[in-house]
């Protein structure tokens, strides 16, 4: 049945907003049975549990870390590599997070070498240069010869080692009706959405860009979620925007940017490329046109501990939409006001 029974984590800004902070500290919270993304290999999302355990996932959602998780289930609109599917299975199971099965869409696409190959001249707009947009024309353009992405023919692209993990009952690519059969049975659903809501294709700032929108229709569909199942939206803020570095493109009218010595930070690093990030003060109008296009529900203001009286003014300014505040990393820094 398509009941109302899905939260999903939303970026209201340009990213690296603490997505995998909230997605980890609600799990182990709420109690998801299943966790579902259509991530890309352009984001990172890290999660620092109760224990002090640190995880960063480029596939799999943060909310693994849920005492009732069943499954983890990877969209159809996800772009994945299954070598970095296999490290993050081995890390977690290390940290003693292994009680849960993967589903793979059979139109979700693994990443190959040809398609980071594919994206050299995108550096002059900041691109993470990760393979996400090539591998996504190719979808596109519906190549259906043997050497073909899409997951559902793995066993002609993938190494020998990945096809041993994706046969051995852990993980699989499961058919259409399998993966709505998983959704349908679901209690209660996290789904985790990548990248922010300013770096949307849509967006002003194109083509200082990603390959897609960052909203939670384009990410219902990319998980194949009937948009009736979904509960609320959480976004995620940060008190200091940040973009990734280089040439990655402009900012809002009533926003500058700093420098990591003016904010009083040691400069941050992206996860996925370790650049150093670019830092920019807070823009009304960026939030505000964000709340507008995804409505969130719910507000998770992060990186409070970079300013303090800053943070205390926007939660002013969003008394009726700011339900928790990040402090520092981990999940003991999260605060429910």
């Amino acid at each position: 049945m398509n009941t109302k029974k899905a939260d999903m984590i939303i970026d209201l800004q340009y990213g690296s907003t603490g997505k995998g902070l909230i997605a980890g500290y609600l799990a182990e919270k709420e109690g998801y049975d299943v966790c579902v993304t259509a991530n890309m290999p352009n984001a990172g999302h890290t999660y620092i549990d109760s224990k002090d355990q640190k995880m960063v996932h480029k596939v799999l959602p943060n909310g693994v870390v849920s005492p009732s998780c069943e499954w983890a289930v990877i969209g159809p609109g996800a772009v994945f590599s299954v070598e970095r599917l296999i490290a993050e299975l081995d890390h977690l199971d290390s940290l003693g997070y292994s009680g849960f099965r993967v589903a793979i869409h059979p139109n979700a696409c693994v990443l190959l070498p040809r398609h980071i190959n594919g994206e050299d001249h995108l550096h002059t707009i900041g691109s993470t240069k990760q393979g996400s947009a090539a591998a996504m024309i190719e979808k596109i353009n519906r190549r259906t010869d043997p050497g073909h992405c899409l997951a559902r023919n793995y066993k002609d692209i993938i190494p020998k080692k990945a096809d041993e993990v994706l046969t051995e009952g852990r993980v699989e690519v499961v058919s259409h009706e399998d993966y709505r059969m998983i959704i349908s049975c679901a209690r209660r659903i996290l789904l985790e959405g990548a990248q922010g809501y300013s770096l949307g294709i849509n967006q002003p700032f194109w083509p200082y860009a990603t390959s897609r929108e960052c909203t939670p229709a384009r990410f219902m569909s990319d998980m194949m979620i009937p948009l009736p199942m979904l509960t609320k939206v959480i976004g995620v803020a940060r008190v200091h925007p940040i973009r990734v570095g280089g040439t990655s493109g402009g900012c809002y009218d009533d926003q500058e940017e700093l420098t990591w010595q003016k904010v009083g930070q040691i400069p941050e690093l992206t996860t996925v490329t370790q650049r150093e990030r670019r830092v920019f003060g807070f823009s009304y109008r960026q939030m505000n046109d964000a709340i507008w296009e995804t409505q969130p529900d719910e507000i998770f203001l992060n990186f409070c501990n970079y300013d303090k009286n800053k943070a205390l003014e926007i939660r002013f300014n969003y008394p009726d939409r700011i339900r928790y505040m990040g402090w520092g990393p981990a999940q003991k820094d999260v605060e429910e006001v």
